[in-house]
């Protein structure tokens, strides 16, 4: 499972680590979770892998592993581009999302223990205040940890996995149809949320999740926007 930098980070990772082509996907993968490829930009073949240090023939298969997940998109004749998700995929990701968050939702705040709960807390504190600061890409990361990790611990491997390519997929929404009321106005349902989880009443929680869900999708931009370029050797430099 993919690494969304929280502290769910102990479950197994979705790819085989030996492989190359796994490997290359999951540095995309984490770059547009992270905001460093934001959707429309460009992803040549050739500068990806010198960038990587692999070959050309590995960075296509790996974007044709991503395209297939709906992260990528490949154009005949102009080669690919982190996908920009249309207002009716937009609507279909989050229509999905509800269903799978109310399931994880429920099962979490029946099981949940206090210091779950807290580590809860603190990820909604720490994208609260990155949002403050004006660190939109961080919000975006960390409010798709906070998910990840909630539906971590619900212990259902396939709802998690069924999760994490929506998750993805709704980074790059954020990314591309965020508003600057998009967080602010969620981090009220998030925190009454977190209040239900506590206090242990599930259908109330997995209901709560529905309005989280519902308000960001209600708080964004749908106009189009123009193709970005990115420097593609500074967005997989080493840190």
């Amino acid at each position: 499972m993919l690494n969304f930098a929280a502290p769910y980070a102990g479950a197994s990772k979705m790819t085989d680590p030996d492989d190359i082509e796994s490997q290359v996907a999951n540095k995309i993968r984490t770059a547009i979770l992270h905001g460093r490829l934001p959707p429309t930009a460009k992803l040549t073949e050739d500068v990806v892998a010198e960038a990587l240090g692999v070959g050309r023939a590995r960075v296509r298969s790996a974007l044709q592993r991503l395209a297939v997940e709906g992260l990528v998109e490949i154009k005949r004749n102009r080669g690919a581009f982190v996908a920009s998700p249309s207002p009716l995929a937009t609507k279909a990701v989050f229509d999905a999302r509800r269903v799978v968050e109310r399931a994880t939702t429920e099962i979490v705040t029946r099981t949940i223990m206090t210091s779950q709960v807290n580590a809860l807390k603190y990820n909604l504190g720490q994208w609260e205040r990155e949002w403050m600061h004006g660190q939109r890409q961080k919000t975006i990361a960390g409010i798709s940890s906070f998910h990840m990790m909630l539906a971590t611990m619900a212990h259902n491997r396939p709802l998690a996995l069924a999760l994490e390519r929506l998750v993805l997929q709704t980074s790059l929404i954020l990314g591309l149809y965020a508003t600057n009321t998009t967080f602010s106005s969620a981090a009220i349902e998030y925190n009454s949320l977190l209040g239900l989880i506590e206090e242990g009443r599930s259908l109330a929680a997995a209901k709560a999740m529905d309005r989280c869900l519902y308000v960001i999708e209600h708080e964004l931009d749908m106009r189009p926007v123009a193709i970005r370029e990115v420097n593609l050797q500074s967005v997989f430099r080493p840190v």
